[in-house]
C-alpha cells in the first residue's frame, strides 16, 4: 500500500492511501491541482520521496 501526503491550502496535512503506485501518482496529480504543497509519497517499504522524485522512480516513458 503507498500512502500521499500533502499540505492543503488551509495549511491541514492531509493523508490518502492507495493500493498500487499508478493510483499513487495519478492523487499526487490530483493534490498538486488542487493547490496542496509538500506533497510526499510513501512506499509499502516506508520509503518516503517528494512527488517528482517518486514520478521519476516509476520509469515511465511517455513517449
Amino acid at each position: 500500500m503507498f500512502t500521499v501526503k500533502g499540505t492543503d491550502p488551509s495549511g491541514r496535512v492531509m493523508t490518502f492511501a492507495c493500493g498500487t503506485d499508478e493510483q499513487a501518482m495519478e492523487k499526487t496529480w490530483e493534490l498538486r491541482r488542487r493547490g496542496f504543497r509538500d506533497v510526499v509519497v510513501v512506499d509499502p517499504k516506508g520509503k518516503e520521496l517528494g512527488d517528482g522524485a517518486f514520478e521519476r522512480s516509476l520509469e515511465i516513458d511517455w513517449e
